[in-house]
């Protein structure tokens, strides 16, 4: 495949979740939870049934200083978490939320010990990738 080509599309529906930490609570309490409570609360509850996505991963965000612009060093961070769900497709993802609603207590209870629940922002990501030589330094 040439450098910058394009790969051909695969179907599949990503939903992100940006989060924000509960105040208070540092960094490294944050992910402590997120990953030795709420992933495995997540991961139990989607065990219990055909639903579960395909991925669901975790992307801390570490602030940093934008080398090619002008950002503001030390700013609080709108967010701290992007959390991805993958599913085959929309029927999929409908599938989940129709059996996950029932677990909506438990999961929005356990989200108020570690996050502002009122920081949020959803997306259904729509993705095109370009490939680069790797191969080349």
């Amino acid at each position: 495949m040439a450098v910058g080509a394009r790969r051909e599309e695969i179907k599949m529906l990503k939903v992100m979740w940006l989060l924000k930490r509960k105040t208070g609570t540092t960094m490294r309490e944050f992910i402590d939870y997120y990953e030795n409570r709420h992933s495995v609360l997540g991961a139990e509850l989607f065990a219990k049934g055909d639903f579960a996505p395909l991925k669901y991963v975790r992307k801390y965000l570490q602030p940093m200083t934008d080398p090619i612009g002008a950002s503001e060093e030390g700013a609080e961070q709108e967010y701290d978490v992007a959390m991805e769900l993958w599913f085959h497709d929309q029927a999929h993802f409908d599938r989940m939320i129709e059996v996950m609603t029932p677990a909506y207590d438990i999961i929005i209870e356990d989200e108020a010990q570690f996050l502002e629940r009122d920081k949020r922002a959803v997306f259904i990501l729509e993705e095109h990738e370009t490939l680069f030589d790797a191969t080349q330094p």
